[in-house]
């Protein structure tokens, strides 16, 4: 599967970032999209959300994942912090060294209403807001980062960086539905 890379091309220049630049970042993240919804194909709505290794994701959860974070992070980039505030990850209240063990992330967890063609859907949403904001953004600008025990306190960051942050995380669950999917029925979407 490849993936579509024609609105990469209709780029604007804001400040001193190059529309190459802005078209790479585009380009990077439709391609791994079109990688993680590749991990789906053919696969029946039980199979998507079989938790075949012992991780309890399933490609479902991770496509879900994968929507809600994009979604998250690239309104960051417009608003700042408060794109995220309400998350429960980025609860200031959280005692992240007592965390109760059966404490689930609920972007990762599925609903009825979840099912493969709705989370598709919604990626497709996702990615098309992202790639209006990629083009439109200034990349250079910064916002400071909401309280969590994985950024230093007042830490900050660029889109920029924040955009590479999301190609890296899709990657990496990119990788992590392969895995999956290679446990359910021995297919190999990445290799």
């Amino acid at each position: 599967m490849t993936a579509n890379t024609s609105s990469a091309t209709n780029t604007t220049s804001t400040t001193n970032t190059s529309s190459n630049e802005r078209a790479d970042l585009i380009e990077s993240l439709q391609l791994q999209h079109a990688f993680l919804l590749q991990t789906a194909q053919g696969l029946t709505e039980e199979q998507v959300r079989t938790a075949s290794t012992v991780s309890e994701l399933t490609i479902a959860s991770i496509i879900k994942h994968v929507t809600d974070t994009e979604r998250d992070w690239f309104r960051f980039m417009l608003e700042g912090p408060e794109a995220l505030e309400g998350q429960e990850v980025y609860d200031e209240d959280i005692d992240w060294d007592n965390l109760d063990e059966d404490m689930e992330d609920p972007r990762f967890v599925l609903s009825e209403d979840d099912t493969l063609p709705n989370l598709i859907a919604a990626l497709g949403e996702v990615e098309a807001t992202s790639v209006q904001i990629l083009n439109e953004v200034d990349l250079d600008q910064s916002h400071e980062l909401p309280p969590a025990p994985w950024f230093e306190a007042g830490s900050s960051r660029t889109n920029r960086r924040t955009a590479l942050h999301m190609l890296a995380e899709i990657a990496q669950h990119c990788g992590h539905a392969d895995i999956i999917r290679e446990a359910i029925d021995g297919q190999k979407t990445m290799g």
